[in-house]
């Protein structure tokens, strides 16, 4: 994907632009791949926790982060769609900061029309204040293949700029800072565990927590039955 600088220049004098409530919201299908990753990665975070210690590594959505710049030096806010702190946040927090906290291990963005140009921008844009802070790992989504034919970009941190990060054979792209591994399932996005397995999506869990309300409630039925013999 090539960025169009001349349409940007009505924003040079803030690129890239502070995020908003409305910049972060997006459609429905945006919000659904935002919480399959985010609820993904706490699964898998989960799965290796061992018995006794904290989480190996917290993943937060649409939280602020603070300390990130443009390449004037100028400070602005931005509201990470999905990113990961190797090590367990305090649920409460709502915001993180740079300085105190250290930068993600890695940072998710989905893009849209009103975000794709300043997400994948590596010079200007979010691409530019990720590495410079000291993201190691930077992935641009798109399921709708709209803005990014292939669905996926991913960089890694080299030398203070991101060099591309290439999937596996498998068309996965395993996180050299988590076991665990992402790709595009049609249009829902995806977190895999180290052996392959895939965390549930949202509508999975949905499912099985239906399946476990019906099956409550056929458990109380035959006990009122039993109880009433």
């Amino acid at each position: 994907m090539v960025v169009d600088y001349a349409r940007l220049q009505s924003f040079d004098e803030a690129w890239p632009p502070n995020d908003t409530e409305v910049s972060c919201l997006g459609t429905n299908l945006h919000q659904t791949t935002i919480t399959n990753l985010r609820t993904g990665l706490n699964e898998a975070a989960c799965a290796y926790q061992e018995p006794g210690q904290p989480l190996p590594w917290t993943a937060l959505s649409q939280t602020l982060l603070l300390g990130c710049r443009r390449p004037d030096g100028s400070y602005y806010r931005t509201y990470p769609d999905v990113f990961v702190y190797l090590a367990q946040v305090d649920p409460y927090r709502g915001s993180m900061t740079l300085d105190v906290d250290g930068p993600p291990a890695l940072i998710i963005e989905l893009v849209s029309e009103s975000s794709y140009e300043t997400d994948i921008d590596l010079t200007r844009g979010k691409g530019y204040s990720y590495a410079h802070a000291g993201v190691l790992e930077y992935i641009a989504m798109d399921p709708t293949g709209e803005y990014l034919p292939r669905g996926v970009a991913a960089w890694r941190l080299a030398d203070e700029s991101y060099a591309a990060w290439r999937p596996r054979e498998d068309g996965r792209w395993y996180s050299e800072q988590a076991p665990v591994a992402f790709a595009l399932e049609g249009a829902q996005a995806a977190v895999y565990l180290a052996d392959g397995r895939r965390m549930p999506l949202e509508r999975e869990i949905y499912g099985l927590v239906d399946a476990l309300a019906r099956k409550d409630e056929e458990i109380a039925r035959l006990k009122r039955m039993l109880d009433g013999r």
